[in-house]
């Protein structure tokens, strides 16, 4: 059974230029109070851990988060209250799922993103050189919510979901046994408060999650088609495609990247869709970036990318900026990284071009994390990109790694994010300029309406651009 876990791996990665991160495992600012995700099943959740082992590691996770949290009052949060609170409980701690549930509650009590503990003997697979079997294989679908169900947001033709004939805008009611429907009742409960955008965040990366294992093992799905006569279909899990990359005590991700040039008219249009902020993926950046130049505008789709290394936006969006701009601000307890676009002047052929003049949007949903966030709201601020779709997940810290006595690894905060006009993404999500609700009846008629509305957006702009 796939450890939930492994969806805390796809969360925002290394947002400092230098730093992991790990997805969110805390809300966003507010009374809400966070659910943790249940431990590995059978023996792994009751290992043992030794008494001072266990003291050992609280201490190491305080203590770390002490010496580097960007804010030394710590958001009103009274830091050494916390340990006289919780260090007796980790002192009782007989396993290690145990000390975990007793950092995790730790971690809670900052009331940010970024924090979260990997278990060592996941994480190890990665040091190994071994895959972890939870993210090496997948069946080609994303799923959302859409008119309070779960549903097929976006399939890739190629993948075992679609050889299954599996579509756009099916409603999966479980996976495996694993019944959907009494979970979005809870997650709709939330709406409205401080916690939702987190929960609803944390329960689509469970579901996407529950859809991956090895390659070649089984997954069941109970779907309704667009008539709504409940189906059950059995499909195998193949190898995700694209590149595996790595960082440090980081599980294995897949970056992959593909880009369209969609013809409109005399006109064309662009489209770059790319899963993670990895430095694997530059190099496909910039040749995409040069196959669309000469098209009437570019659409980059952020839609479920959590994250990955910060410092990338800087070089990105100088292929659409002819100027340095600031794109936001870290700030840590020494000081200041400002981060700013540099206009690229050279294509990928190592040929001088201007950076791209013309129209751009960014496409987001409630699964554009982290690095994607930054890069949406400096844009936007700046006033060089129009925003479409939902509001992100604002969960947008800038964070580390680090390994913990007890083999763990700790994600933690070290700096706050603003973007140029002062604002906190964290907490507060990237708006967007133009609000497309996700419909599923939209879905089964095979529609992108987000994508359809950037273009209507694009093509409405005027001429092309020039001097390329």
């Amino acid at each position: 059974m796939f450890d939930i876990r492994r969806a805390a791996w796809m969360g925002a990665i290394l947002l400092a230029a230098a730093c992991g991160g790990g997805r969110p495992a805390v809300p966003a600012p507010g009374p809400a109070t966070p659910v943790p995700p249940p431990g590995p099943s059978g023996d792994a959740r009751g290992r043992p851990i030794d008494n001072g082992v266990a003291l050992a590691t609280f201490d190491s996770a305080w203590e770390r988060i002490a010496h580097t949290h960007y804010d030394t009052t710590f958001r009103g949060v009274d830091w050494d209250s916390v340990r006289e609170a919780l260090r007796p409980r980790a002192a009782e701690a007989s396993t290690h799922e145990q000390l975990r549930d007793v950092i995790r509650e730790m971690l809670a009590r900052l009331g940010e993103s970024h924090y979260s503990v990997i278990p060592g003997e996941l994480a190890g697979a990665v040091e190994s050189g071994a895959r972890e079997d939870g993210g090496a294989g997948d069946i080609g679908i994303d799923l959302r919510i859409a008119d309070s169900a779960v549903v097929v947001a976006r399939i890739d033709p190629g993948g075992p979901a679609a050889a299954a004939g599996v579509r756009l805008g099916w409603i999966v009611d479980a996976i495996d046994d694993r019944i959907l429907g009494e979970e979005i009742r809870r997650l709709a409960e939330l709406e409205g408060t401080s916690g939702y955008r987190l929960a609803l965040t944390q329960f689509l990366w469970s579901v996407t999650g529950a859809l991956e294992g090895s390659p070649g093992s089984n997954v069941r799905l109970s779907v309704r088609p667009g008539d709504d006569r409940t189906r059950s279909i059995e499909l195998v899990r193949r190898t995700r495609p694209g590149q595996p990359v790595s960082f440090g005590n980081l599980p294995m991700l897949v970056a992959d990247l593909d880009y369209r040039v969609l013809p409109a008219g005399e006109r064309c249009v662009g489209v770059i869709r790319f899963n993670v902020w990895m430095t694997a993926i530059a190099p496909s950046f910039d040749r995409a970036v040069d196959a669309v130049r000469d098209c009437q505008g570019v659409i980059i789709d952020l839609r479920g990318n959590p994250g990955g290394v910060a410092g990338m936006v800087m070089g990105v969006a100088g292929h659409f900026m002819n100027e340095r701009r600031p794109l936001g601000v870290l700030k840590t307890r020494s000081g200041e990284l400002r981060l700013v676009a540099n206009p690229r002047t050279v294509n990928s052929g190592g040929q001088t071009v201007e950076p791209y003049s013309g129209p751009v949007a960014l496409l987001i949903d409630a699964l554009t994390v982290s690095t994607s966030e930054i890069f949406a709201a400096g844009l936007q601020a700046a006033g060089r990109a129009r925003v479409f779709g939902q509001t992100s997940a604002g969960q947008a810290l800038p964070a580390m790694a680090i390994r913990l006595p007890n083999g763990d690894v700790l994600m933690h905060v070290v700096a706050d994010l603003t973007v140029p006009d002062g604002r906190r993404v964290e907490g507060e999500g990237v708006a967007p300029d133009v609000l497309v609700p996700l419909s599923r009846q939209d879905l089964l008629e095979g529609r992108d309406a987000v994508l359809e509305s950037a273009l209507d957006w694009i093509l409405s702009t005027g001429s092309p651009p020039e001097n390329r």
